[in-house]
C-alpha cells in the first residue's frame, strides 16, 4: 500500500510532489515540437535566454503558466472533521450538491497577493488570456503520489504503439496531419497526467479554489460554477498547436509583442529600457524587453512565459 492510500483515513492528503519540481518536469517534457515534413515548432521558456534567438522568433504564440501541485481531500471523512475544516468541506459540499465526481477530490488554492504587487496573480494571468493569439493556464499534476507521477514520465508501456522516443530526449515527434498531432498528444500519458485551467473570472481575494477529479474531469470553481471542457494538458496543447498550426496570421512578431507588453498596465515601466520615439525599430531592443518582461513575470508573480515558435 502506497503512501497515498496510507493517508485514506485522513481529512485533507497532502502531495508529495513539490511545485518546483512540477515547473521543471513540465517544462523540459515540453521541449520543443518537429511535425514531420513540415515547420519546426517549439516550445521555448522565455526567460532563459537563447543564443540564435532572432531566428525562431519569425511567429510565435505566447504561453503563460503558472505551476501549481494539487492536494486532497477526503470525501467519506466524518462530519467533525468537515466541520473542523469549513473552508474546505465547503468544496466537498458543492462538490457533492453538483453530482461531481472525486474520490480523492484534488484541489488548488489561487496565490496570495504578493506585498507591492499591483495585482493578484489570478487576475495577471486572466488579462494575458486572449486566445487565440495566447494562452494563459494553471498546470497542476492530477495526483499526489511521487511515484505515479514519475511512472507518467517514463511510460514504457506507450513505446510499444508508436515510433519516437520521448523524454529525456525532450521531443515529441507529430505527423503532419491536424488529426494525427490530435491523436498523439491527446494520448501522451504525461501530459494527460495534469490539469491545465485558464482563470476564467476576476478576484479581489487569493481565498478561492478550483476543484477536480483525478481524471481531470468534473472541474469546479469556487465560487459557485463547474466549467466544463476537456482541461487535462494534452488537450489543452493540441488544441493550441491546432490554433497555431492551422492559422498562420495567429501569434505575434517580435515587433508586435514588444509593443503589446509595453502598453500593459500592470508592469512598472521601469523594467523596460528608454525608447526614443526617433530611434528605429531594432530587433535588439525588442528581445530586451521581452526578455525583461520574462523575468519580471517569474520573479513577481512567480508565471513562466513560454514561446510556441515556427521557423524554417
Amino acid at each position: 500500500m502506497n503512501s497515498i492510500n496510507k493517508m485514506s483515513n485522513k481529512y485533507k492528503l497532502k502531495s508529495q510532489i513539490s511545485e518546483n519540481q512540477v515547473e521543471a518536469d513540465v517544462a523540459n517534457y515540453l521541449g520543443f515540437i518537429t511535425p514531420l515534413l513540415s515547420n519546426r515548432y517549439r516550445l521555448i521558456s522565455v526567460d532563459e535566454q537563447q543564443t540564435g534567438a532572432d531566428k525562431l522568433f519569425d511567429r510565435f504564440s505566447p504561453i503563460y503558466m503558472q505551476f501549481k501541485v494539487s492536494q486532497g481531500l477526503n470525501p467519506k471523512n466524518n462530519i467533525w472533521t468537515h466541520f473542523q475544516n469549513k473552508p474546505l468541506t465547503k468544496i466537498i459540499n458543492y462538490r457533492k450538491q453538483n453530482g461531481l465526481t472525486g474520490d480523492p477530490i484534488l484541489y488548488f488554492e489561487l496565490r496570495e497577493k504578493a506585498k507591492n504587487a499591483k495585482e493578484f496573480q489570478h487576475n495577471l494571468l486572466r488579462k494575458l488570456h486572449r486566445p487565440p493569439k495566447q494562452f494563459a493556464m494553471y498546470v497542476a499534476p492530477l495526483t499526489l503520489d511521487l511515484a505515479e507521477y514519475e511512472r507518467a514520465f517514463n511510460p514504457k508501456w506507450f513505446y510499444r504503439f508508436f515510433y519516437w522516443n520521448f523524454p529525456p530526449q525532450k521531443m515529441v515527434v507529430i505527423d503532419d496531419t491536424i488529426q494525427q498531432q490530435k491523436i498523439q498528444l491527446g494520448m501522451n500519458p504525461f501530459l494527460r497526467c495534469h490539469i491545465s485551467i485558464p482563470p476564467h473570472v476576476n478576484v479581489d481575494t487569493h481565498e478561492h479554489h478550483y476543484s477536480f477529479s483525478k481524471s481531470g474531469g468534473d472541474v469546479a470553481w469556487h465560487g459557485g460554477q463547474t466549467l466544463n471542457d476537456d482541461f487535462r494538458l494534452s488537450s489543452q496543447f493540441a488544441r493550441i498547436l491546432e490554433h497555431f498550426y492551422a492559422n498562420p496570421d495567429y501569434g505575434f512578431s517580435l515587433r508586435q509583442y514588444s509593443a503589446f507588453i509595453r502598453e500593459l498596465t500592470f508592469i512598472d515601466p521601469g523594467i523596460f529600457e528608454d525608447l526614443s520615439a526617433k530611434e528605429q525599430y531594432d530587433s535588439n531592443r525588442a528581445f530586451s524587453d521581452i526578455y525583461a518582461f520574462a523575468r519580471f513575470l517569474k520573479v513577481e508573480y512567480n508565471i513562466r512565459l513560454l514561446f510556441l515558435t515556427e521557423h524554417s
